[in-house]
């Protein structure tokens, strides 16, 4: 059976994250790559033994190597030429910053300046994808241990193949939608939407009967663990929700995208992580550049697609992001509208919000 571009994509996707190598090539390369997250010390040694301790490479993002004083050379990946055999703790210290301080001398580290770097960015998008660390190991190998690992059913595939973005259909059909009533209000219907690339689910949350012919009143939200079920007082999530959901029930009319890019895309690990970092000192922009993320990750195409899914082209937007303007303009829906939404500050939150407002362009 043949598999699309999108399928071959969430079948590595799923790969890494469970742990297991991949192979990726090109016409010049076969690649044997294994995210540095979920790789233990016996994986590693059995895979140094099937590949006969081939030299391999550390494929890490340009943020992370600013971060480890590593030169670059590629406007998209940096590539570290590891000499000489190294352990898992000193591997996984390379790609984690939160054990920065437990491994300081770990360089000086040596970038390679020439060869293909289109594999290792591929392998820091496919990390990236499955909510890990953007880290990976690449081992250079022969047609006789690629046909060896194939065999072995380890999946391997042409670079050219891989699609992250499908523009005809992000999602397949609608999965289920149903009636929900909640605390205070009953005409609310939930409706669920699944990425194909990586099976992520979105939800949207739609309240009454919004007239396609006028702006719905529309928030489009992230998933926050901590602070819309747990009511953390380190960022302004939860309270944005509660409101957001306060005013949709009283209009009677609204629409909630509920999008599962926790973390503004790097997954709740990675945000533990950014929590880290900043409880030793770095504001949330610098954290996320410490792990080798950009500042916002999200795919805010997404929330378009859902939008005219819906059949929904124009809306008043419940945001402080002038961002999300731009990107759901760019993506063919009007904003007609910016609705401020104003959360409180506490002492917990006061550094994150002045930083959104100072790094991220937040009307606050």
């Amino acid at each position: 059976m043949l598999l699309s571009s999108s399928e071959i994509t969430s079948r590595l996707i799923s790969d890494l994250r469970l742990g297991l190598p991949i192979i990726l090539y090109n016409t010049d390369q076969s690649v044997l790559v294994a995210a540095i997250e979920t790789l233990y010390s016996e994986k590693l040694e059995k895979i140094n033994q099937i590949t006969n301790n081939l030299k391999f490479e550390i494929a890490i993002t340009n943020r992370r190597a600013k971060v480890l004083k590593a030169r670059i050379y590629n406007e998209s990946v940096t590539r570290l030429a590891i000499k000489d055999q190294v352990d898992i703790e000193l591997l996984q210290a390379i790609a984690d910053p939160s054990r920065d301080l437990d491994y300081p001398f770990k360089g000086p580290f040596y970038s390679e300046r020439e060869g293909n770097f289109e594999i290792a960015a591929v392998s820091i998008s496919l990390c990236k994808k499955a909510r890990l660390l953007p880290a990976s190991i690449l081992i250079k190998i022969p047609k006789s241990i690629k046909e060896k690992l194939v065999s072995s059913q380890i999946s391997e595939s042409d670079i050219r193949h891989l699609e992250f973005k499908n523009d005809n259909a992000n999602f397949l059909p609608t999965l289920s939608t149903a009636q929900l009533p909640i605390k205070g209000y009953q005409n609310i219907s939930l409706t669920v939407f699944r990425e194909i690339t990586d099976l992520t689910e979105h939800y949207a949350i739609v309240f009454g009967n919004p007239k396609i012919t006028q702006p719905a009143l529309t928030r489009v939200h992230s998933a926050c663990f901590t602070g819309d079920l747990l009511g953390s007082e380190k960022c302004d999530c939860g309270e944005q929700f509660s409101v957001s959901m306060s005013k949709m029930k009283n209009e009677g009319n609204g629409i909630l995208l509920y999008l599962n890019q926790e973390g503004r895309g790097i997954g709740l690990a990675n945000k533990m992580r950014a929590y880290h970092l900043q409880n030793i000192g770095f504001d949330t922009v610098d954290a996320n550049h410490r792990l080798g993320f950009e500042d916002d990750e999200r795919d805010l195409e997404i929330a378009a697609k859902i939008l005219k899914s819906l059949g929904v082209i124009k809306i008043k937007l419940m945001t402080n992001n002038p961002k999300k303007i731009e990107f759901l303009t760019n993506n063919g829906i009007t904003v007609k509208e910016r609705v401020p939404l104003i959360a409180s500050m506490n002492p917990n939150n006061k550094d994150y919000l002045k930083t959104k407002a100072k790094k991220s362009g937040h009307i606050l």
